[in-house]
C-alpha cells in the first residue's frame, strides 16, 4: 500500500506542476484549497499530501501554516536544485574544485550559445544586462549584483534553460556552502570588462569568441579561488 501511495503521489505531483505551468501561476501564488484538489484529482488526502509534500522538498511548493495558509507556488531559485543536486554529489565524492571545473565548462557553453541564437533576443537580453550604476566597483551589493545579474543574463541568452539552471544551481552550492567570492574593488573593473568583452561578442554572434573570453574568464575566477581558499578546494561537496 505504501508503495501504491508514493506512485499515486508521484502522479499527482507531476500534475500539480503541470497546472502550476498551464495556467502560468507565478510565485506567490495560492493553489486551490485540499478539498478541490481532492475532487481535481480523485485521490485520497494520504496522497495528496505527500504529493504536496514532494514538492516542497524540491523547492516548487511552500506549504504556509495556519487557517489562512496551504500550499502557495514557490519562487524560482536554482538554489533548490542546487540543495538537491549535493546529496548527489557528496554520494559521488565530488570535490569543490571539480564543481567549479564544471562551472567554467557550463559558462563557457553558455557564451558559446547565446552567440549563436537566431535572432535579436539574445544581444537585447545582454544590452539590458550591461546598463548597469557608475561606480559598482566601489560598492559590495551593487558589484554582486552586476555580477550575478550579467551570468544569469548569458544563461537567459543562450536559450537553454538547462544547462542555465545547472550553472546557476552550481553557483549556489559554492556561494552557501564556502561563500560568495567578491574581486577586491581594485580588480573589480577587469571583471566587468571581461563582462563587456563577452556581451560584446554575444551581440556580434561570434561563439568563438564569446566562448573563448568567458573560459579565460571562468578560469580566472577559480584560480582566485584557489588562491583564496586552497583548503577549501579538495573539501567535499556536502549536504547540509
Amino acid at each position: 500500500m505504501a508503495q501504491r501511495t508514493e506512485k499515486v503521489a508521484e502522479s499527482v505531483a507531476r500534475e500539480i506542476v503541470q497546472d502550476i505551468r498551464r495556467n502560468n501561476l507565478a510565485p506567490g501564488s495560492t493553489l486551490p484549497p485540499e478539498s478541490a484538489m481532492l475532487e481535481r484529482f480523485g485521490v485520497g488526502r494520504g496522497s495528496l499530501r505527500e504529493a504536496l509534500r514532494i514538492l516542497e522538498v524540491n523547492g516548487l511548493v511552500v506549504l504556509k501554516p495556519g487557517p489562512r495558509g496551504g500550499p502557495v507556488v514557490a519562487p524560482f531559485e536554482p538554489a533548490h536544485f542546487g540543495q538537491m543536486m549535493t546529496l548527489h554529489l557528496q554520494a559521488l565524492g565530488t570535490t569543490y574544485r571539480q564543481l567549479l571545473d564544471a562551472r567554467v565548462e557550463y559558462e563557457a557553453v553558455l557564451a558559446r550559445k547565446a552567440a549563436e541564437r537566431e535572432g535579436d533576443d539574445a544581444a537585447a537580453i545582454m544590452r539590458a544586462a550591461m546598463t548597469g550604476d557608475a561606480g559598482v566597483a566601489n560598492d559590495d551589493t551593487l558589484y554582486s549584483a552586476a555580477t550575478g545579474g550579467f551570468h544569469s543574463a548569458v544563461g537567459l541568452a543562450s536559450g537553454n534553460p538547462v544547462l542555465a539552471l545547472a550553472a546557476d544551481a552550481i553557483y549556489a552550492i559554492w556561494s552557501v556552502r564556502v561563500t560568495r567570492v567578491l574581486y577586491p574593488p581594485d580588480q573589480r573593473d577587469d571583471v566587468l570588462r571581461d563582462h563587456a568583452a563577452i556581451a560584446k561578442a554575444i551581440e556580434k554572434r561570434d561563439p568563438k569568441r564569446a566562448e573563448r573570453l568567458m573560459r579565460e574568464h571562468m578560469m580566472r575566477y577559480k584560480e582566485y579561488c584557489e588562491e583564496r581558499y586552497p583548503a577549501r578546494m579538495d573539501d567535499l561537496v556536502d549536504w547540509s
